[in-house]
């Protein structure tokens, strides 16, 4: 007489089983081999099940489908909608999660539960949210302290979470090892899996980021734009200085030099934070270029300061900051203009774009925003295999054709750190970039567009 024991096995995907209607339960085909996945240790993997007769015990499936919550941190690009649009992607048709939720406006959407399930977006919706600038699910700039830790912990507990999925930078990386850390203190089950984004492109372990490729682009583009517009106003307004984004890096003020086909086109200058900045030496290098070519386009970071370690343009007193402990910055360029006007004469203007740049998708980088969802999708692939405490990152392994390949980097190796353009792209004057960098930068950007036409 058969037993009425049912097997528990772990089904991610339902395998074809037949049924005698004698019986009221699942049962195998009579005879041969039946092939169905199941979880390791978190890890896919293929078993086979020997069936011999219809008499065997009869098996049941469970599921062990997981549940899981996505945020979206810091600073918004145009891409970052790419990387969430991937993690829905990648877990809709792996079938590897009962519930994929998404947090309203960060971590405070987990503080203060503000939920949505992100497998019920149909497929227009997700490819409308790939195309969707700024963060699709809200974002916030929010320092974890030890009780909201906790609370964090308690409330995914709560809910069945077992993975958070955090999309960000720098500062999200340490969001995301506090609550890793904490979990491990408390015992308590959680995976948490970093999705890089930011344009700084500061990010240790890493070749790149999604979001810098495009406001790369951005900067290669709009800088060519303002500088044909200086060229062909200079009798008027003969310098013009452009304030980029970045932090402590000058990533995105040497990206600038990408849509430059000249010297003479612009930019003429450039200037990092990684090198001091000398204001006697920036009006001798104004002065020989603006000799020359009778205009000058010279891109600075916000952040460039002085020998001393101090910003140039900010006030004496201690300027706002954000939770993370970031100052706020105030009119460098401005400052730098009034400089320029009283030592020389000329009339000196402006560009600061501002946060615009982080999101235009008027200038994206469709390399980009394939990486990004790349890495929303990898992220999901990390969870199958039971990583945690890790962020996706990006390797290139070939630059012609270029190549990059999916990894992880561990969350300690970019919490708090931050990378600096290297000295190899920075040239010996400190006040362009190399050809290095050109190699390295461009093919993140996609192809630029064509040569443009000056008579002046």
């Amino acid at each position: 007489m058969a037993s009425k024991t049912a097997f528990a096995l772990t089904a991610w995907e339902k395998p074809c089983f037949g049924k005698r209607r004698s019986q009221k339960s699942w049962c195998p085909y009579p005879k041969g081999v039946i092939t169905i996945y199941t979880s390791y240790s978190g890890q896919i993997s293929l078993i086979n099940l020997s069936v011999l007769w219809c008499s065997q015990p009869a098996v049941r499936l469970k599921s062990m489908k997981k549940k899981a919550i996505i945020l979206q941190s810091g600073g918004s690009t145009a891409v970052i909608n790419q990387s969430l649009a991937g993690v829905i992607y990648e877990a809709k048709r792996s079938k590897t999660l009962s519930h994929l939720y998404g947090s309203r406006f960060g971590i405070l959407g987990i503080l203060k539960p503000n939920w949505i399930n992100l497998l019920e977006c149909p497929p227009r919706t997700l490819t409308a949210l790939g195309e969707t600038p700024s963060s699709a699910l809200g974002s916030c700039r929010h320092q974890l302290n030890q009780r909201e830790c906790s609370q964090a912990i308690s409330t995914l507990k709560r809910r069945g979470v077992e993975t958070i999925f955090i999309i960000g930078g720098n500062d999200s990386a340490q969001t995301g090892l506090k609550l890793a850390r904490q979990a491990r203190v408390k015992r308590e089950k959680l995976q948490v899996i970093g999705i890089p984004k930011t344009i700084d492109n500061d990010l240790p372990g890493m070749d790149h980021a999604p979001g810098y490729g495009s406001v790369a682009r951005f900067f290669a583009q709009t800088v060519q734009e303002a500088a044909l517009d200086t060229r062909a106003i200079r009798y008027s307004d003969p310098v013009k200085i452009i304030e980029t984004m970045g932090r402590d890096s000058g990533w995105i003020t040497a990206s600038a030099a990408l849509g430059r086909k000249k010297y003479e086109d612009g930019p003429h200058l450039l200037y990092f934070p990684e090198r001091p900045f000398h204001l006697s030496k920036f009006l001798q290098d104004v002065k020989r270029v603006y000799k020359r070519f009778g205009f000058a386009v010279i891109v600075i970071s916000e952040t460039i300061r002085d020998h001393h370690g101090k910003r140039i343009g900010s006030p004496a007193s201690v300027v706002a900051k954000d939770q993370f402990g970031h100052a706020y910055v105030e009119g460098t360029a401005q400052y730098l203009c009034h400089f320029l006007e009283s030592k020389m004469g000329v009339r000196a203007r402006f560009d600061k774009p501002g946060t615009i740049q982080r999101m235009a998708m008027a200038y994206i980088s469709k390399v980009d925003q394939k990486e990004a969802f790349g890495c929303g999708v990898h992220a999901v692939r990390l969870m199958r295999r039971s990583e945690s405490g890790v962020m996706v990152a990006m390797k290139r392994f070939s630059n012609k054709p270029y190549r990059i390949q999916y990894d992880m980097v561990s969350l300690e190796q970019v919490a708090g750190h931050e990378k600096a353009l290297p000295a190899n792209f920075i040239n010996r004057a400190g006040n362009d970039v190399t050809d290095a960098f050109k190699r390295y930068a461009l093919p993140l950007t996609g192809p630029m567009p064509h040569n443009h036409v000056s008579f002046v």
